[in-house]
């Protein structure tokens, strides 16, 4: 039986990560640990700072759920960019990670980042998709944890990422599984479909998730949702920040290898995202859920 191919948003997001002008702006203006929304409290923090605190709530929330994170854990980042979180987790509680990323790019400076910091021997970085995870992963055993961060909206098949995760997490009560997506609201796409349609050109997708979806998903899947960090009011203050960099930083951005292609579509994709968390089509948070 020949393998599932990739959803046209999964190879679309492969392509667009793995230009090397994407990535000088991303790892320029996110300081180049992270690319994920951040946490703005208070909303003076720069965007690095906003983005540890996001690692740092999905652990809280973790551990509020019920276990722990510890040297015997077996991670598995889905979506892991450049590989800031696998590196909290392994440097703070000694625990092995999985990264599985589709951009070559990003897990080049992945791996970079993890010689440096002396991680290797806990971080594997594994170039793949995760509507369909390598059974490269998924022979060494199943996982205590698997995490990811913005990296959903990226796929048209998430059904297919939750049978996935499903398959590659232990079944006991002990598997978590957490993770941040930005979705859409509601009633979005019918109240105000100009606006979404912009914004799922840019995701080369015709769909974003919403919360109800993630939630009636995953139970229909044998999990039990363990609760919902509601951030949406964190998304305009990240949005803005990003658009305000780039305008300042712009030339310097042009001197470090970002080109005025990449740079117009970031200014015109973030007056869309901007617009959209305006007028409440946007939403997002932190969900964590165990097996039944």
């Amino acid at each position: 039986m020949s393998s599932p191919q990739p959803s046209s948003a999964t190879l679309s997001a492969q392509t667009y990560y793995n230009s090397l002008s994407t990535n000088a702006f991303y790892s320029l203006l996110w300081g180049g640990e992270d690319i994920h929304i951040g946490i703005y409290d208070p909303p003076s923090l720069t965007i690095a700072e906003a983005g540890q605190g996001t690692i740092k709530k999905m652990v809280s929330t973790v551990v509020a759920s019920g276990v722990q994170i510890t040297s015997k854990s077996r991670v598995l980042d889905l979506g892991s960019g450049y590989g800031g979180s696998a590196r909290y987790l392994a440097k703070t509680f000694g625990c092995k990670v999985i990264c599985l990323n589709l951009s070559s790019v990003q897990n080049a400076r992945n791996e970079e980042l993890t010689r440096q910091a002396g991680l290797e021997n806990l971080i594997e970085v594994v170039e793949g998709n995760f509507e369909e995870i390598p059974t490269k992963v998924s022979a060494g055993g199943k996982f205590n944890l698997v995490w990811s961060e913005d990296s959903f909206l990226h796929s048209s098949n998430r059904l297919r990422i939750i049978d996935e995760i499903s398959r590659c997490l232990f079944s006991n009560t002990e598997g978590r599984v957490v993770f941040t997506d930005i979705m859409a609201s509601p009633q979005a796409f019918a109240e105000h479909p100009e606006i979404m349609s912009a914004m799922s050109r840019r995701l080369e997708t015709e769909s974003m998730a919403t919360r109800d979806f993630y939630d009636k998903a995953f139970a229909e899947r044998g999990f039990v949702g363990l609760g919902y960090w509601d951030g949406k009011k964190h998304l305009e203050t990240h949005y803005r920040k990003v658009s305000e960099l780039l305008q300042q930083r712009r030339e310097e951005f042009k001197e470090k290898g970002v080109d005025e292609e990449t740079i117009e579509k970031q200014v015109v994709g973030l007056k869309n995202w901007i617009r959209g968390v305006e007028v409440g089509c946007v939403d997002f948070g932190i969900f964590c859920f165990r097996p039944s």
